[in-house]
């Protein structure tokens, strides 16, 4: 059963109602047109027998006697049309001709009276001058055809346009149904995908109008929606599979050291095992919360004015003492001026110094690091370069993805779990600055953040990262 509010019928009513409205404007300014087309005709009619009788008393003043002009006018009008409904006046004001009913007083023209239950149409006392005499003549017409032929045209109207109506509604219900079947095409296959059948898409049909644009739309809108599903997927499965490994080993680290008395070094061994693995999993947590945020858009960034030399100073200061550990050279190269963009501080050194901490992790005892900021011509430039190990050229499509290791088997020796560059990447699109990687196998990697021009304007959202 079509609902009371479907778009079918409200259409259908919109284009009956405009119709109605057309027609009805049409109707009157019809009815109208023709009342003001018959009354021009009766004035016309009324003027015409006017002027016959001025040129008739011209043809025949000076040729009949006055005591006769009154019967030759009476032949005259005896002979045209409605004659009895003419009346002559002569100079000194006696009826020369009389009509049934009295004139109206007042000035020549138009005007209309009833007598005897019947309208008539009259010009009345027109004056002019025969052989030095003013005469004045009035002529009446029966408005009786008149009215009959707007009647016969109002009852036209008053079935013409309800039938005309009637079959319109029907027509645009009919067209309206036919226009609108592909949207119940749409909508039936729309509730037929479900989570369970993300992939399936509608049928986009090739008509180049909105319904094509609709279908297409609606493709876009459940390819995005199946790619988040499945990221939300994988991200839940990899999270617990992070999880399932540290806790596991802590808890097997404290059942070993509670199986059987130990020595106080020992002891102290589970508990120094349990601490590290305890911060790694702390690590964890903290960025799956922040990767969590960034997926329900909940944690904007507020931007301010952010000197980048001294973000960079400080974190390679604070990085100074890691990379020393591991006998690593860090060099730190800036421009002679500061450079200042729109930006989230502390995003910035978190961004920063994952770059640095995945550098020092890679970078083999003896390597180099080098940090630089460039101001170039089209915006300004982070790079972080190392002489580490590097990435495959596979891997490297895939590198700012979560938990995504390209050397797994040393990732977790290093307290890696594969979240911090998705976190960079998402603190770079937080800025509209673009992160990419490059890295040459056995010979280093290089991270480079560029921010543009653009790109120093604040962002009222982020984007979540892949």
């Amino acid at each position: 059963m079509m609902p009371a509010g479907s778009i079918r019928l409200r259409l259908t009513a919109w284009y009956t109602a405009t119709l109605f409205a057309g027609l009805a404007i049409f109707g009157v300014g019809a009815w109208i047109a023709v009342s003001i087309s018959i009354t021009e005709a009766v004035d016309h009619s009324l003027r015409t027998r006017v002027d016959a009788v001025k040129q008739y008393l011209n043809y025949t003043i000076e040729s009949v006697p006055a005591k006769e002009l009154r019967e030759e006018l009476k032949e005259f009008a005896m002979g045209a049309p409605e004659g009895n409904l003419l009346q002559v006046r002569d100079p000194e004001g006696k009826d020369l001709l009389s009509m049934p009913f009295s004139l109206p007083q007042g000035p020549a023209g138009f005007t209309e009276l009833n007598w005897n239950g019947k309208t008539y149409r009259v010009l009345s006392h027109v004056q002019f001058l025969v052989d030095g005499g003013r005469y004045e003549v009035g002529a009446a017409a029966d408005l009786e055809e008149r009215a009959e032929i707007l009647s016969r045209f109002r009852t036209l109207l008053a079935l013409a346009i309800p039938s005309v109506l009637l079959i319109a509604a029907f027509g645009g219900y009919w067209m309206s149904r036919r226009a609108l079947r592909p949207v119940d095409d749409l909508t039936a296959a729309a509730r037929s995908i479900g989570i369970d059948n993300l992939s399936s898409r509608l049928t986009v049909p090739q008509t180049g109008d909105e319904l094509q644009r609709l279908a297409e739309t609606w493709n876009d809108m459940l390819h995005r929606l199946q790619r988040s599903v499945t990221r939300l997927s994988q991200f839940t499965a990899d999270a617990s599979h992070e999880l399932r490994s540290p806790i596991a080993f802590i808890r097997t680290a404290a059942e070993i050291a509670l199986r059987q008395q130990r020595t106080p070094e020992a002891y102290r061994d589970a508990l120094r095992q349990i601490h590290d693995e305890s911060e790694r999993t702390s690590r964890l947590v903290e960025d799956l919360l922040v990767l969590a945020r960034a997926d329900a858009a909940a944690d904007a960034l507020q931007f301010a004015p952010v000197d980048l030399t001294d973000v960079v100073d400080q974190v390679c200061h604070q990085e100074q003492r890691q990379a020393r550990a591991k006998d690593l050279e860090l060099e730190v190269r800036m421009p002679p001026e500061t450079v200042v963009i729109q930006g989230n501080d502390l995003a910035i050194r978190r961004l920063l110094r994952v770059l640095l901490d995945n550098a020092i992790k890679y970078t083999p005892a003896g390597g180099r690091i080098e940090v630089s900021l460039d101001r170039q011509q089209d915006g300004v430039e982070l790079a972080v370069r190392d002489t580490g190990i590097g990435i495959a050229e596979t891997d490297l499509p895939r590198v700012f993805d979560r938990f995504y290791r390209a050397d797994k088997a040393r990732s977790r020796d290093e307290g890696g779990c594969g979240l911090g560059l998705s976190i960079a990447q998402w603190i770079a699109r937080c800025h509209r600055a673009e992160i990419r990687a490059e890295s040459d196998t056995g010979h280093g990697s290089v991270f480079r953040v560029m921010w543009r021009p653009t790109s120093q304007q604040s962002s009222p959202a982020c984007p979540a990262p892949r």
